[in-house]
């Protein structure tokens, strides 16, 4: 069963539009999205392909602290921590499929959670969501997105109405998503057991001051990396816990940029 890196979520206090000034401002083609009534929120997005940044905020407090979507209950619930990469959704279109992976090796399901969005154009968009805890680990999982659409209708869908643009930067890909964790060892293998990937030979990066491992991804790679020395993976593992801190856009002949932690935009 494949699947496809989908988006990485930024969580945001700020109106969505103000938190991708930054994104903005060093060349990337940022629109807004819309507003989940349902569960009291709304966002900002950037894409690259068919993988985005989704910068999402609470609009309605009440509402979202209401909501029992597990996205939404993470949002609120780590307001406290202050901006921040938060979560990272992976693209299905066998959902049911993965369901019964996930149940078989013991892992607890909340959904398929129904999700939509009207557009100003009143047309409506309509997805699926899948959240799995592993009883065995407290780490964070990825949770699961299936579209209503087609990737090729959505494609065309997104280019024809601008969404899907050129970057003034000249990126073109998101190249990776790096993710904080604690034991490289107990990560590689969980990650392992639930999606049955095959990871790289691990590495290190003197630049995040970490020790990690590849998962090649269509649409993105994902990086775990456990922190070997002060630096970046050892502040984000330390301030945030096991969870995305940072995302890796280029191209073939762009010079590729990483978006960190603290929502600062550098090269690297």
């Amino acid at each position: 069963m494949q699947l496809f890196f989908d988006h990485l979520v930024h969580f945001v206090h700020r109106q969505p539009e103000e938190a991708a000034r930054l994104f903005r401002e060093v060349g990337f083609h940022v629109v807004p999205g819309g507003r989940h009534t349902r569960w009291g929120t709304w966002n900002s997005l950037s894409y690259f392909g068919l993988s985005y940044v989704e910068f999402l905020a609470v609009e309605d407090a009440v509402v979202a602290g209401q909501s029992d979507n597990p996205l939404i209950v993470q949002l609120v619930a780590e307001h406290g921590l202050g901006e921040g990469l938060g979560q990272i959704a992976l693209r299905t279109s066998e959902m049911d499929r993965w369901a019964e992976r996930f149940r078989a090796l013991g892992l607890t399901l909340i959904g398929p959670v129904d999700g939509s969005r009207t557009r100003d154009d009143g047309k409506t968009l309509r997805w699926r969501m899948l959240f799995a805890e592993d009883p065995q680990t407290a780490r964070n999982m990825p949770f699961l997105i299936e579209w209503q659409e087609s990737d090729d209708e959505r494609q065309a869908d997104l280019t024809q109405r601008g969404i899907i643009a050129p970057h003034a930067n000249g990126a073109t890909e998101l190249l990776a998503v790096g993710y904080a964790v604690a034991d490289l060892g107990a990560a590689t293998a969980d990650w392992t057991r639930w999606f049955g990937w095959q990871a790289a030979e691990a590495f290190t990066d003197e630049r995040l001051g970490a020790r990690c491992v590849t998962f090649a991804l269509p649409g993105g790679s994902i990086v775990l990396c456990e922190p070997t020395q002060a630096g970046v993976a050892q502040q984000a593992l330390t301030s945030r816990g096991e969870r995305p801190f940072f995302a890796k856009m280029g191209a073939a002949k762009a010079q590729p940029f990483s978006y960190d932690i603290c929502g600062g935009m550098y090269l690297v």
